[in-house]
Order: structure tokens, then C-alpha cells, then sequence
């Protein structure tokens, strides 16, 4: 299924949302996005992954360089997930790598405790 993205830029963070197979073959589509997030450098971003079908090494790399890109400038990067996400992350041993919620809400208000600290 090819990759759908969905940009919003909030006031208080964004939300990026992903829908469908985040493979090899999407990549430079997300990293245009990717690199639009980061030149505008909002506090907080939250990656919607919870409609996501797939997630290949190459997609995940990019998430992983997105958040090191956030932590260099003191900003967070919150993944909502799904259980096959959260397999992924499981099984690569990134889960302790990622801010992860459950939902829109929970990221939201982990990105609100970002803004206020």
C-alpha cells in the first residue's frame, strides 16, 4: 500500500501522520518531510504510526534520525504506535529509544509537559 503523509503544523507541536507501508521505496517522500520539520524546528513532533501497515529498516532508520536530530536540539519526538510498531521496536531493541504513547491524546499531553518544562 503506498505511503499517504499528512502534515499538520500546530501551534503548541506538530503532527505528522502515516498511512500505509513505510518501505525503501517511500523514503524520500518522508524525508522531504523530515526535512521540512526540521528547518522549521518545532518543539515537539508527534509521528502518527498508528495506521501504519508496514515498517522496513529503511523507514525505521529515517525515524531514528529524525530523533537524534531532536535530541541535538533539545526538542522531542513522540511516536503513537500500533502493535505491530511496537513489535518492530521490541524486537530492534529501540523501544527505550523512542517517546511512545498509545494514542493522539496521550502524545499530546506528553508533548504539552514537553512545552511547559
Amino acid at each position: 500500500m503506498p505511503l499517504t503523509i499528512q502534515l499538520d503544523p500546530g501551534e503548541s507541536h506538530w503532527t505528522l501522520t502515516l498511512i500505509g507501508d513505510l518501505d525503501y521505496s517511500e523514503c524520500a517522500a518522508f524525508r522531504m518531510t523530515i526535512d521540512r520539520i526540521l528547518k522549521d524546528s518545532p518543539g515537539s513532533t508527534i509521528v502518527d504510526l498508528s495506521r501504519l501497515d508496514y515498517l522496513d529498516s529503511s523507514g525505521l532508520g529515517l525515524l531514528l534520525s529524525l530523533s537524534k536530530e531532536y535530541g541535538a536540539h533539545g526538542g522531542r519526538l513522540i511516536l503513537v504506535t500500533n502493535d505491530a510498531v511496537d513489535s518492530i521496536l521490541d524486537l530492534t531493541r529501540l523501544s527505550g529509544i523512542f517517546s511512545t504513547a498509545s494514542d493522539l491524546q496521550e502524545a499530546g499531553a506528553m508533548a504539552e509537559d514537553t512545552k511547559a518544562s
